[in-house]
């Protein structure tokens, strides 16, 4: 039992960065609560109006205040009013600065980092499907968002001396990164391959620099969040998956439980494709 009783509060006195929460269902707010609930102190950003933001129409400021503003009651509804949020976007280099700058200001050190953002203009009903006709726009901005975002992300919070030592940070992938799946993942697929590949480089130099652990988990096809269920197709996808594997499709909290683990602090675990899909990666 006091196994089990230090194993429930394993992040207790450590500060966790949550990205990527949109709603309660997202997969960002399942590992959040998991990690509260495991004692961890929470900081979450998510997308917002900031000063880097320029030239912006009047509909476009208004679907950006009105997502920060959902972000903020999603955040105070499911992890506590108290828990800091801050407004980031995560394409802006001067917006991931600032984040950085407000951390230390406030002396917000951090002891975990989960990265939960990705975006993909090509995945919405009537949107291309095909690689061959994905613009070059749609490409680089996908690839922006969904993998390079990790790297100006702990750049940044290194420069301002707000990512601890030997702290651990956790992406989210699937396996549409190695594979092609049957409903359109095309452009994201190639994005998360390099979310993939970016997580290893910086597990090689961030391991001997500062004892920083980078890891990568996958999880099944999710439907049940906004970003899930705005994937056409994910839900059929969601369907086969819960047929095929082995042990159906996993359940968010058990991808919570996968992120918790990763962020203990003293794991000898980096540079790794964690698998939390009921074994869908074992078919063929």
């Amino acid at each position: 039992m006091e196994n089990e009783s230090r194993d429930a509060r394993s992040l207790a006195g450590r500060r966790v960065l949550i990205t990527g929460i949109t709603d309660a269902a997202s997969l960002a707010a399942w590992a959040a609560r998991g990690a509260r609930q495991a004692g961890a102190e929470l900081v979450c950003t998510g997308l917002g109006l900031t000063p880097h933001h320029q030239g912006l129409s009047d509909r476009a400021e208004a679907h950006m205040s009105s997502a920060f503003e959902s972000f903020q009651q999603t955040v105070a509804e499911e992890l506590g009013a108290e828990t800091p949020t801050f407004a980031c976007d995560l394409s802006l280099d001067g917006s991931v600065r600032d984040l950085a700058a407000s951390l230390a200001e406030r002396e917000m050190v951090l002891d975990g980092v989960l990265h939960a953002v990705a975006f993909d203009r090509t995945l919405r009903p009537g949107g291309k499907t095909s690689l061959l006709e994905t613009s070059r726009e749609d490409f680089l901005g996908c690839m922006d968002v969904s993998a390079y975002s990790l790297v100006a992300l702990l750049r940044e919070l290194i420069a301002a001396g707000v990512l601890a030592d030997g702290a651990g940070v956790v992406a989210l992938s699937y396996l549409g990164a190695s594979r092609v799946v049957s409903h359109p993942y095309k452009n994201v697929g190639v994005a998360k391959a390099a979310l993939e590949r970016i997580a290893g480089e910086l597990a090689a130099e961030l391991g001997p620099a500062k004892g920083v652990r980078v890891n990568v988990v996958r999880f099944s096809p999710y439907s049940a969040s906004r970003a899930g269920g705005a994937i056409p197709g994910l839900v059929e996808a969601e369907k086969r998956a819960a047929d095929a594997s082995p042990l159906g499709v996993a359940h968010p909290q058990a991808l919570a439980d996968e992120v918790v683990h990763l962020l203990r602090p003293g794991s000898a675990i980096t540079g790794e494709i964690r698998h939390v899909d009921g074994g869908q990666n074992l078919l063929a």
